[in-house]
């Protein structure tokens, strides 16, 4: 494992004047063993999420879930090839996977001023998946209290994404109200809808009157599921699926009226790639006209859908060179660079090796929209309110 060095001041007060030059939209944390054994009461500590150590190495353990799951390749970003594999000790973990300081110079090493911090994957579904009401809401409000204190250290290099719980529009009204007045949040992260399920219903409307009121982005990490923990499908290769979710999930919100109801909503999606998005928005364009005389005629759509697509829909990438090569067919103005850090396609501490090959015939003004300009404008990094 690299290195950490102290940040420097300079780096610990980073502010809304810091000249940001590479933003992450997507970033990840390993998150502390006693997150939410600490945090939970009383009555919910041998329910939730926790940290044991095995021969092979230690790995997260779910009530209900007869399988203790390793850190696997969400903790692997630059460790040595040889020793990379599925397991591993928590205290070989970089430490900028739990402490925000750490963090600064690990993003410093890397060259990058800022990220989008979302939480470690298997532990996210396992709450978000909860069907208990009680136990799922005070889990998320347990997360939510530990990525504030994450992010809130260093507002202008770290932005949280406050998890909504999906047990009822009230509760999900509830803790949208207190993640805004908490330091640290940039952004909310949907896992599924705020009606427990995976389809917008009419009462919904009250989250997403509530989010556009907030002046916050909705984002949604690779895509939305009612599975539980266990049940979800391995990709044959992981990482290349990862697009699959996001066209049921823009349909939805755009034949929903969500958007022309809630025009200042905007819903980054992450880590999906954006090379797929023409093909998709022909598609949808084509498509919708064939059947514009059908029962589609009910939706009342003010524009075409991909003209919705490209307004309220940004996406965030990793590694996507078709993209890049075609990025003003897919608009330079909605496309998110991130490295995924501390995952297994981060090439941390080389991002900036990667991003020069990849951008060497990018002029500098869309070079700086894609790398950092389009989430400064829709997170707001270190910016009040």
């Amino acid at each position: 494992m690299t290195a950490v060095a102290e940040p420097t001041s300079a780096a610990s007060n980073a502010t809304v004047n810091q000249k940001y030059r590479l933003i992450s939209a997507d970033g990840h944390l390993n998150e502390p063993a006693d997150v939410w054994t600490s945090r939970v009461a009383s009555q919910y500590k041998d329910l939730v999420p926790r940290v044991e150590s095995l021969g092979q190495g230690d790995g997260w353990v779910f009530p209900g879930f007869d399988q203790v799951i390793p850190f696997s390749w969400g903790a692997t970003a630059g460790r040595d090839p040889k020793k990379m594999g599925r397991w591993c000790r928590f205290d070989e973990i970089n430490p900028g996977s739990y402490d925000p300081k750490a963090r600064v110079a690990e993003q410093q090493e890397d060259g990058v001023d800022a990220e989008l911090i979302f939480g470690s994957n298997y532990p996210s579904a396992f709450v978000s998946q909860c069907e208990d009401a009680d136990l799922h809401h005070e889990m998320v409000r347990a997360y939510n209290e530990f990525m504030s204190e994450f992010c809130a250290t260093q507002p202008g290099r770290l932005g949280g994404t406050g998890l909504l719980p999906n047990r009822g529009v009230e509760g999900c009204l509830k803790e949208i109200e207190r993640i805004n007045s908490m330091p640290g949040f940039v952004a909310f992260l949907l896992k599924r809808y705020p009606n427990g399920g995976t389809s917008i219903l009419p009462e919904d409307d009250a989250v997403w009157e509530a989010i556009e009121a907030s002046g916050k982005p909705v984002t949604i990490h690779v895509g939305l599921t009612t599975q539980m923990l266990g049940q979800q499908r391995a990709e044959s290769l992981p990482g290349t699926g990862h697009f699959h979710d996001a066209p049921l999930r823009m349909l939805q919100f755009i034949f929903g009226g969500v958007l022309d109801r809630f025009p200042g909503i905007r819903i980054p999606l992450i880590e999906v790639d954006c090379g797929w998005i023409p093909y998709f928005e022909d598609q949808a364009d084509d498509n919708f006209m064939r059947h514009s005389k059908s029962s589609l005629k009910d939706a009342k759509l003010t524009r075409r859908p991909s003209e919705y697509m490209h307004e309220f829909f940004p996406a965030a990438f990793i590694s996507d060179p078709f993209a890049i090569q075609n990025r003003h067919r897919i608009g330079v103005e909605r496309m998110l660079w991130s490295s995924d850090y501390p995952h297994i396609t981060s090439d941390w501490p080389y991002s900036w090796k990667t991003i020069n090959y990849q951008f060497h015939d990018v002029p500098d003004d869309e070079r700086y929209a894609i790398l950092a300009g389009n989430s400064l404008r829709l997170f707001k990094f270190g910016q009040p309110g």
